[in-house]
């Protein structure tokens, strides 16, 4: 059997054999914490850590007393907070700009353990919002174009990816994180030229209650500017570190695909052309060939595919099929 983890060919063309037992090795996998991802210096991400079940003053006050703070915001959040006498309960911390550094992975641990300390819980109202900089995907509106592709294609693996450990959405995602990929192909269908012709990033018409919220990215850039994102609102709430991790990283090597030397643009143009988006009932499915192209044509490293896959598949078996 193969070593997975120094294995450099395509997890997709594995034979039938291979990959069954790729898959009971990912049941007794666990995903590590790790000091660094990898990502392009340029990169850059924000979070919103959404809680419940703890007095937001208390976090606040505990939140103040540490210097790597004083930037982070803690605050109510609609979709999970609510008053008991006037004091508030659940919320949201919201990072200041972070990269991945070794500083940074640290100073973000130590929030979700002080979050943890103080028992604070991430529930089925609870979401974990990723801020991409804008920066990443540079200053040609293509590269916007060829992501969107790329997410509506395998949206349905993205989203069971990013439901962490859990196995289906949180409650209200479709209120809060409603899926592109339908909306993308009915205006791709009645609006002629419409990829082919867009002038900035907001046309794309995704706000607030969709998956993937454009509304924050004001202008094409390779600078890194202050609230020029791109907001990704799938994930299930989750204190967890190694899934939070491991969410960004899934984000935003995403987004360096389409950037890359390695972007297949006859592959993307092809199965974009052909998508017929799925049910949302189907999104909590597993579609194990589609994940495992998905994770060759982002990922160089075998360790971020196993990483990628366990969050997928997660402890499910699997049916591979001829």
């Amino acid at each position: 059997m193969k070593d997975y983890f120094n294995y450099h060919g395509d997890f997709s063309k594995l034979s039938r054999i291979d990959l069954e037992y790729l898959l009971l090795e990912l049941n007794r996998y666990k995903i590590h914490y790790r000091k660094e991802l990898g990502l392009e210096e340029t990169a850059s991400f924000g979070l919103e850590l959404e809680f419940e079940d703890v007095l937001l003053y208390y976090v606040k006050k505990e939140f103040c007393k540490y210097e790597e703070f004083r930037y982070w915001s803690i605050h109510e959040d609609k979709s999970c907070s609510y008053k008991i006498d006037d004091f508030s309960i659940g919320g949201e911390v919201a990072t200041d700009i972070l990269h991945d550094e070794v500083k940074d992975w640290k100073t973000l641990s130590e929030a979700v353990l002080l979050l943890q300390k103080l028992h604070a819980h991430a529930t089925d109202k609870t979401s974990l919002h990723v801020h991409v900089g804008a920066q990443i995907l540079g200053e040609d509106i293509q590269n916007v174009v060829r992501f969107v592709k790329v997410w509506c294609i395998f949206e349905a693996i993205i989203f069971r990816f990013a439901y962490g450990k859990q196995k289906s959405n949180r409650s209200q995602i479709l209120y809060f994180a409603h899926p592109i990929a339908d909306a993308l192909k009915l205006k791709c269908k009645y609006i002629p030229g419409f990829l082919e012709t867009l002038m900035v990033p907001k046309a794309l018409g995704f706000d607030k209650k969709w998956a993937v919220n454009f509304k924050n990215y004001h202008y094409l850039s390779s600078e890194e500017e202050v609230n020029n994102t791109i907001e990704i609102r799938v994930a299930n709430g989750t204190l967890e570190r190694t899934i939070i991790q491991n969410t960004v990283n899934f984000y935003l090597k995403l987004m360096e695909y389409v950037m890359s030397d390695k972007y297949d643009e006859k592959l993307i143009d092809h199965l974009f052309i052909r998508l017929k988006p799925k049910d949302f009932d189907q999104y909590q499915h597993i579609y194990i060939k589609d994940a495992l192209l998905l994770a060759d044509l982002i990922f160089d490293d075998s360790l971020d595919k196993i990483n990628f896959l366990k969050q997928y598949v997660k402890d499910e078996p699997v049916l591979v099929r001829k």
